[in-house]
């Protein structure tokens, strides 16, 4: 056998399993020992054959430097002198500890790639339901809770659900929970989490300075900012208006219904400015508009009913907030 380019092929993997093999039956035979100082073989042949595989340079250098100790203090009884080791010696040591640490990675690879094989990893898989500006939806999960998911908004939950009860919301969604005493369910919202065993809530993220509106409508649900300890419990017709960074939580009275009234394609306004108008409309019914002009401080409230055309609403609008509008496709001009 060619020992040193056998060598140099292990080396750089280009032997296959059979010549691996044959690789290894040759560094047991005599053949080998003359190339390699004997006992250095036994050191690591022994250690592959029963399959300790784990590579310790530094163990293996301490029992080789053991051995040639006791050599050493057999030749020092033997003869007057102490004999030197010359570099060709350390040289065949150093190939095999070389050739040692290679054989052994070889063998933990394979071991590790029969393991992942025979135990792949499974990783997470999420949904993601999104709706655009102009689009509401009803989802129905996999435990049987209920999603009102509004315009402009989005949530994401692990396929698994029905064991993994977590979602993240982007935007604004109402939740009817089901039931389910062992996998409580959560909802993420900017770091604010809402749990709840078996309830109603609406949760809103549309709000420009990263807060977070909770209203309960049934049952009861623990809030707290994700990483922190403190909490509290809202209870049917109490809201709570914080985000992950206050440090104080808490909440107030409000009517639950006119927080949902949006699922049933009410759209209401109250005591609302015309930046809040402007926003609410634009998600409502997909458009866009621009202000010209400088608005004047006024608020206004209004309730309309589903179907309600985008041109009344304005008109509406546009006789407490004083201004007038130009349509023109999805693109709409307010002129004060």
């Amino acid at each position: 056998m060619d020992y040193k380019n056998k060598i140099k092929d292990f080396y750089e993997g280009k032997l296959n399993q059979e010549e691996v093999r044959e690789f290894l039956r040759f560094l047991e035979s005599a053949e080998a020992e003359k190339e390699l100082n004997r006992e250095i073989i036994q050191l690591w042949v022994s250690d592959v054959k029963n399959e300790q595989i784990q590579w310790d340079q530094q163990k293996l250098w301490h029992k080789i430097i053991s051995k040639r100790k006791e050599d050493s203090e057999k030749q020092i009884k033997k003869k007057p002198f102490l004999r030197k080791l010359d570099s060709s010696t350390w040289t065949k040591v150093a190939a095999a500890v070389l050739i040692f640490g290679l054989v052994a990675f070889y063998f933990l690879e394979n071991r590790v790639n029969q393991n992942v094989q025979e135990s792949p990893l499974v990783e997470q898989q999420f949904i993601t339901k999104s709706n655009a500006k102009g689009k509401k939806t009803k989802i129905v999960l996999e435990d049987g809770s209920e999603v009102y998911l509004n315009s402009e908004s989005s949530i994401r939950y692990p396929n698994d659900f029905k064991e993994n009860r977590n979602i993240s919301l982007e935007g604004e969604a109402y939740f009817r929970v089901a039931k389910d005493s062992i996998h409580p369910f959560t909802v993420d919202a900017k770091g604010v989490l809402t749990t709840a065993l078996g309830t109603s809530f609406n949760i809103s993220t549309f709000h420009s300075d990263e807060m977070v509106t909770v209203t309960l409508l049934t049952g009861k649900v623990k809030l707290n900012q994700e990483g922190k300890d403190g909490f509290i419990e809202l209870n049917p017709g109490e809201e709570s208006f914080l985000s992950s960074f206050i440090p104080v939580l808490e909440k107030y009275q409000v009517s639950g219904v006119d927080k949902i009234l949006w699922t049933k394609g009410i759209l209401k306004f109250q005591d609302a400015s015309l930046f809040e108008m402007k926003e609410i409309l634009e998600r409502w019914y997909g458009v866009e508009i621009f202000v010209k002009g400088q608005p004047k401080e006024l608020r206004a409230s209004g309730v309309f009913d589903p179907q309600e055309s985008l041109e009344n609403v304005l008109k509406v609008m546009g006789e407490t907030l004083e201004f007038e509008f130009e349509m023109e496709d999805q693109m709409i001009t307010i002129n004060f």
